[in-house]
């Protein structure tokens, strides 16, 4: 029997395509691990964990929203799209 983690992180072989609301809230506890595995692949110094919150919060002010929804959201967007076109060559 597939576990919860399978279910909740494997795309079924045919996806369904529906209209669907787009929610653009990331919650929480995925904003912690993304900042959490960011300080980890970088060498830890003194002053790591909160440089890499500035960071975020720096490409959040980037955002038209000015947000870290938005922020993080559009990474996953870019690096999608990235996998995308890569499919081409």
């Amino acid at each position: 029997m597939d576990s919860d983690y399978d279910r909740k992180n494997h795309l079924s072989q045919h996806p369904r395509l529906v209209e669907t609301k787009v929610s653009w809230t990331i919650e929480d506890e995925l904003i912690n691990a993304v900042i959490t595995a960011a300080v980890w692949s970088e060498e830890r110094k003194p002053g790591t964990w909160q440089k890499m919150i500035n960071a975020l919060h720096r490409g959040a002010e980037k955002t038209e929203q000015g947000t870290v929804n938005a922020f993080l959201f559009r990474a996953m967007v870019d690096r999608l799209l990235e996998e995308f076109h890569a499919l081409d060559t």
